[in-house]
């Protein structure tokens, strides 16, 4: 199982935020699950890759050039790969992974998630999608969906494309038992 996590590089958060990237960290780890993630020495993305390796994960960075020129790039991993850009990095984690965690972050999380739902939703993968809901960290983000179902750009039924779990436990426990389904659009 390979799983890619897409969190924060920010380290000027909550440390209710490390506690969480380390719980989920050690249990992948014991469990031997590689991660593939975005490949930097910051924030919670380095801390959970810090925890998943002490624990038993082997560990795959993807860092486009245009971020390891600036001299964030993680040393000490399993695998470290250098895009070209972004799409190149998101389409290396994609093909990688059996499944995908969003912790909590800023945009380059949103984007990297909601593209993963995005591909879900017309077909092209079927692998589980988990937030974990950090701290009520995503309450926000659900009433937005909410309220963009309410005046109709989307529709609930797109909701069985992802899963909310309030803890790490409850996000692993969700991958450990998932069975892949065939995802029909509802155009």
């Amino acid at each position: 199982m390979t799983v890619a996590v897409f969190c924060a590089s920010s380290e000027m958060i909550d440390d209710i935020f490390f506690q969480d990237v380390v719980k989920l960290g050690k249990e992948v780890g014991k469990r031997r699950w590689e991660v593939v993630y975005g490949g930097t020495r910051m924030g919670l993305m380095h801390c959970m890759a810090t925890s998943a390796q002490k624990a038993g994960s082997r560990i795959i960075g993807i860092i486009p050039e245009c971020i390891k020129q600036h001299g964030v790039a993680a040393e000490g991993l399993d695998e470290l790969i250098v895009t070209v850009d972004m799409q190149e990095r998101k389409q290396m984690m994609r093909e990688r992974a059996d499944a995908f965690v969003a912790l909590p972050g800023g945009w380059g999380t949103l984007e990297e998630i909601a593209e993963v739902i995005t591909l879900r939703q017309l077909g092209c993968h079927v692998k589980p999608i988990v937030f974990v809901n950090t701290n009520g960290f995503y309450n926000d983000f659900f009433m937005f969906l909410e309220n963009i179902r309410k005046q109709g750009f989307i529709s609930k039924v797109y909701d069985a494309l992802y899963y909310v779990a309030e803890t790490v436990e409850e996000a692993l426990e969700y991958i450990d038992n998932y069975t892949p389904g065939k995802w029909e659009s509802k155009y």
